[in-house]
């Protein structure tokens, strides 16, 4: 391509990027396709549900920073996914010690917002679907409800001036 060429031609359409940890853009593409896969699971509160549901988690809560409606339709998913773990499909998938993303999740969001009181409620529920086999992950929310409990109780204390 010439000098003249590149003067004269069209300028390339500017992307705009989806991905990594800061996108400039939303991904409306992989939502549909996201969408497309659970509808028909919608509402089923079941295994079927909560795997499909699960992606939703990760992909709204990259797209945080656009808007606030990405991440309460993080937060929507993570209380879909923790509503279907009721579900009797589910309780061998507990027993076994399945990974249940949706608890770290909303206990970030919860800290991220200064919102200490959901985020303890939300590792104390954690702790009680945490098994024996999962003792990481039992570490994990005990020390956040008790980070937080911290938190509270300083919060707490600079209001009332104490």
């Amino acid at each position: 391509m010439g000098f003249f060429d590149k003067l004269f031609s069209k300028p390339k359409k500017q992307e705009i990027r989806t991905s990594g940890k800061n996108p400039e853009g939303f991904d409306f593409i992989k939502e549909r396709l996201l969408l497309k896969d659970y509808l028909p699971h919608r509402g089923k509160r079941n295994s079927n549900e909560y795997f499909r549901a699960m992606p939703f988690i990760d992909f709204y809560y990259k797209f945080r920073n656009l808007d606030e409606k990405y991440l309460d339709k993080c937060i929507d998913y993570c209380y879909i996914c923790i509503a279907c773990l009721n579900s009797p499909d589910m309780k061998r998938d507990i027993r076994d010690g399945i990974f249940i993303p949706a608890f770290k999740r909303l206990i970030i969001i919860y800290e991220n917002k200064k919102d200490y009181e959901k985020a303890i409620e939300t590792a104390r529920l954690a702790l009680a679907y945490t098994n024996v086999n999962n003792q990481e992950d039992a570490e994990y929310y005990a020390k956040k409800m008790s980070s937080n409990m911290k938190k509270l109780f300083n919060k707490q204390t600079e209001t009332t001036g104490k």
